[in-house]
């Protein structure tokens, strides 16, 4: 038996990720069914906004977990295939650009973020053209103790955004504490992945 209780998350609820207990190493997974999704961290400062380039962590992200080596990747192509893009401080690793499948990972290593982030929003959009998440059923967001592989919160996204395209799961916030919890949010939009580099990165 693990030490949590799996706790499901509403709008707005959250889960605190208190330092006394260890979850520093977290895997943020994102579970769907139907159309595939791409999978995003946004690590932001307290005007909400990314904090370098790097903090923008996508799967076509320059930043990778491993340095290009011609010898071992070949060309650029497979070792975007072959990597897994990262934030600048390595606290974010991000999905790698699957194309297919209903799983997408995050992992987050909560004792190495830079100093200046804030929050930390996970975000999904429609990877095929002229699809939205009308299109997707049984998306859901789950963080796990990477450590234990013990699932400790989850949220189930809204059946309700027939047109939009866009989606902030949920954010990884630093209370006045100076400690981490995880906020379900859920909110979605139209315009794909520009709509969200326009709110965060401009």
């Amino acid at each position: 038996m693990g030490r949590f209780d799996l706790k499901k998350l509403g709008a707005g609820d959250r889960f605190s990720l208190k330092k006394d207990l260890g979850l520093n190493n977290i895997r943020v997974e994102l579970t769907f069914a139907g159309e595939d999704l791409d999978v995003q961290a946004w690590l932001l400062n307290e005007d909400g906004m990314i904090i370098n380039d790097e903090a923008f962590v996508f799967y076509n992200s320059a930043n990778r977990s491993e340095p290009f080596d011609k010898a071992k990747f070949g060309n650029k192509r497979n070792y975007l295939e072959k990597t897994r893009p990262m934030s600048a401080d390595g606290a974010v690793l991000g999905a790698k650009d699957m194309q297919q499948g209903g799983l997408e990972i995050i992992n987050v290593d909560l004792s190495k973020v830079d100093p200046s982030v804030a929050e930390i929003a996970i975000s999904a959009t429609v990877y095929n053209d002229g699809m939205t998440f009308g299109n997707v059923s049984a998306a859901k967001i789950t963080v796990i103790d990477e450590d234990s592989d013990e699932a400790l919160c989850e949220y189930e996204l809204s059946t309700d955004y027939v047109n939009e395209n866009a989606c902030v799961a949920g954010r990884f916030i630093l209370n006045d504490e100076g400690e981490w919890e995880f906020e379900a949010e859920g909110k979605a939009y139209d315009g794909g992945l520009e709509t969200l580099v326009g709110m965060f990165a401009e």
